[in-house]
Protein backbone atom coordinates (compact mmCIF):
# COMPACT_ATOMS: atom_id res chain seq x y z
CA UNK A 1 0.00 0.00 0.00
CA UNK A 2 1.51 3.24 -0.96
CA UNK A 3 1.30 6.14 2.05
CA UNK A 4 0.16 9.41 0.94
CA UNK A 5 2.73 11.96 2.66
CA UNK A 6 0.07 15.28 1.97
CA UNK A 7 -2.79 12.91 3.29
CA UNK A 8 -0.79 11.78 6.69
CA UNK A 9 -0.29 15.69 6.96
CA UNK A 10 -3.44 17.03 6.73
CA UNK A 11 -4.75 14.16 9.06
CA UNK A 12 -2.03 15.12 11.54
CA UNK A 13 -3.17 18.82 11.54
CA UNK A 14 -6.71 18.44 11.74
CA UNK A 15 -6.03 16.40 14.92
CA UNK A 16 -3.81 18.72 16.00
CA UNK A 17 -6.23 21.71 15.69
CA UNK A 18 -9.00 19.41 17.15
CA UNK A 19 -6.93 18.47 20.26
CA UNK A 20 -6.23 21.87 20.71
CA UNK A 21 -9.74 23.36 20.26
CA UNK A 22 -11.00 20.62 23.05
CA UNK A 23 -7.52 21.44 25.25
CA UNK A 24 -9.16 25.09 24.95
CA UNK A 25 -12.73 24.55 25.81
CA UNK A 26 -14.16 24.70 29.59
CA UNK A 27 -15.91 21.48 28.95
CA UNK A 28 -14.95 19.23 25.93
CA UNK A 29 -18.14 18.01 24.16
CA UNK A 30 -18.33 13.71 23.48
CA UNK A 31 -18.59 12.77 20.32
CA UNK A 32 -20.40 9.58 19.42
CA UNK A 33 -20.44 10.73 15.72
CA UNK A 34 -17.08 12.38 14.28
CA UNK A 35 -17.87 11.72 10.53
CA UNK A 36 -21.39 13.90 11.32
CA UNK A 37 -19.43 16.62 13.08
CA UNK A 38 -17.22 16.91 10.27
CA UNK A 39 -20.11 17.73 8.20
CA UNK A 40 -21.50 19.61 10.47
CA UNK A 41 -18.40 21.72 11.32
CA UNK A 42 -17.86 21.87 7.23
CA UNK A 43 -21.48 22.69 6.33
CA UNK A 44 -23.70 23.41 8.79
CA UNK A 45 -21.75 25.38 11.67
CA UNK A 46 -21.45 28.84 8.83
CA UNK A 47 -24.66 29.39 9.90
CA UNK A 48 -25.87 27.10 13.03
CA UNK A 49 -22.48 28.22 14.69
CA UNK A 50 -20.06 25.86 16.13
CA UNK A 51 -21.08 23.18 18.99
CA UNK A 52 -25.50 24.01 17.08
CA UNK A 53 -25.48 27.54 19.16
CA UNK A 54 -27.39 29.49 16.50
CA UNK A 55 -26.82 33.22 15.10
CA UNK A 56 -29.66 35.83 16.54
CA UNK A 57 -32.07 36.36 13.53
CA UNK A 58 -30.25 33.74 11.18
CA UNK A 59 -30.18 30.47 12.27
CA UNK A 60 -31.67 28.50 15.07
CA UNK A 61 -29.80 26.85 17.66
CA UNK A 62 -29.95 22.91 17.54
CA UNK A 63 -28.84 21.83 20.80
CA UNK A 64 -33.09 21.13 21.56
CA UNK A 65 -35.64 20.93 18.77
CA UNK A 66 -34.06 18.46 16.95
CA UNK A 67 -33.51 15.92 20.09
CA UNK A 68 -36.96 16.56 20.62
CA UNK A 69 -37.80 15.96 17.35
CA UNK A 70 -36.19 13.14 17.00
CA UNK A 71 -38.44 11.16 19.72
CA UNK A 72 -41.69 10.97 17.03
CA UNK A 73 -42.12 9.41 13.93
CA UNK A 74 -43.26 13.15 12.22
CA UNK A 75 -40.30 14.81 13.81
CA UNK A 76 -37.89 12.65 12.53
CA UNK A 77 -39.26 12.89 8.61
CA UNK A 78 -39.07 16.91 9.55
CA UNK A 79 -35.39 16.36 10.55
CA UNK A 80 -34.64 14.19 6.83
CA UNK A 81 -36.90 16.66 5.17
CA UNK A 82 -35.06 19.56 6.14
CA UNK A 83 -31.38 18.33 5.55
CA UNK A 84 -32.60 16.92 1.94
CA UNK A 85 -34.87 19.63 0.58
CA UNK A 86 -33.78 23.06 2.68
CA UNK A 87 -36.53 24.59 4.04
CA UNK A 88 -37.10 28.75 4.31
CA UNK A 89 -39.08 31.13 5.89
CA UNK A 90 -39.55 32.73 9.39
CA UNK A 91 -39.51 30.13 12.35
CA UNK A 92 -39.68 30.75 15.68
CA UNK A 93 -37.52 28.99 18.68
CA UNK A 94 -38.51 30.11 22.56
CA UNK A 95 -39.52 33.42 21.16
CA UNK A 96 -36.55 34.14 18.83
CA UNK A 97 -37.56 34.75 15.40
CA UNK A 98 -35.19 33.09 12.43
CA UNK A 99 -35.79 34.06 8.98
CA UNK A 100 -33.26 32.61 7.09
CA UNK A 101 -33.18 29.97 3.94
CA UNK A 102 -31.70 26.48 4.84
CA UNK A 103 -30.36 24.75 1.79
CA UNK A 104 -30.87 22.02 0.50
CA UNK A 105 -27.74 19.42 1.48
CA UNK A 106 -29.11 16.56 -1.22
CA UNK A 107 -26.10 16.47 -2.88
CA UNK A 108 -24.62 14.83 -0.03
CA UNK A 109 -24.91 11.04 0.68
CA UNK A 110 -27.75 9.64 2.74
CA UNK A 111 -24.87 7.95 4.79
CA UNK A 112 -23.60 11.35 4.99
CA UNK A 113 -26.85 12.74 5.56
CA UNK A 114 -27.49 10.14 8.74
CA UNK A 115 -24.30 10.99 10.23
CA UNK A 116 -24.79 14.47 10.34
CA UNK A 117 -28.33 14.20 11.84
CA UNK A 118 -27.00 11.54 14.52
CA UNK A 119 -24.24 14.08 15.56
CA UNK A 120 -27.01 17.02 16.21
CA UNK A 121 -29.28 14.51 18.01
CA UNK A 122 -27.34 12.52 19.60
CA UNK A 123 -23.64 14.85 20.46
CA UNK A 124 -25.58 18.11 20.60
CA UNK A 125 -28.96 17.28 22.70
CA UNK A 126 -29.12 16.34 25.99
CA UNK A 127 -32.84 15.29 25.68
CA UNK A 128 -33.66 12.67 22.95
CA UNK A 129 -35.14 9.96 24.84
CA UNK A 130 -34.43 6.39 23.36
CA UNK A 131 -34.36 7.43 19.97
CA UNK A 132 -33.06 4.83 17.41
CA UNK A 133 -30.17 7.03 15.19
CA UNK A 134 -30.74 7.37 11.87
CA UNK A 135 -29.77 5.40 8.79
CA UNK A 136 -29.14 5.93 5.34
CA UNK A 137 -32.42 4.30 4.63
CA UNK A 138 -34.13 7.55 6.15
CA UNK A 139 -32.37 9.46 3.94
CA UNK A 140 -33.40 7.71 1.20
CA UNK A 141 -37.41 7.83 2.43
CA UNK A 142 -36.98 11.41 2.86
CA UNK A 143 -35.43 11.83 -0.72
CA UNK A 144 -38.34 10.07 -2.28
CA UNK A 145 -40.97 12.48 -0.83
CA UNK A 146 -41.66 15.25 -3.01
CA UNK A 147 -41.55 18.37 -0.97
CA UNK A 148 -39.78 21.77 -1.77
CA UNK A 149 -38.59 23.83 1.11
CA UNK A 150 -41.88 25.62 1.54
CA UNK A 151 -43.94 22.49 2.34
CA UNK A 152 -40.55 21.29 4.87
CA UNK A 153 -41.58 24.89 6.68
CA UNK A 154 -45.10 24.02 6.64
CA UNK A 155 -44.25 20.06 7.88
CA UNK A 156 -42.45 22.13 11.13
CA UNK A 157 -45.31 23.64 11.99
CA UNK A 158 -47.24 20.88 12.34
CA UNK A 159 -44.35 19.42 14.53
CA UNK A 160 -43.40 22.23 16.64
CA UNK A 161 -47.50 22.05 17.50
CA UNK A 162 -47.77 18.33 18.07
CA UNK A 163 -44.67 18.37 20.41
CA UNK A 164 -46.45 21.20 22.27
CA UNK A 165 -42.90 23.93 21.27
Amino acid sequence: MKVNHAGKIATACIAAAASFAIAGSAHAQTVHYPAGKSMFDAQCAVCHQAGGKGQDGLAPPLTEYPGKYSTTAQGRAQLTSTVVHGMFGEIKVHDKSYNFKMPSFASASDEDLAQVLNYVVFDLNAQHGDTKPFTAADIKAARAQAMDSAAVHAQRALVTKGLGL
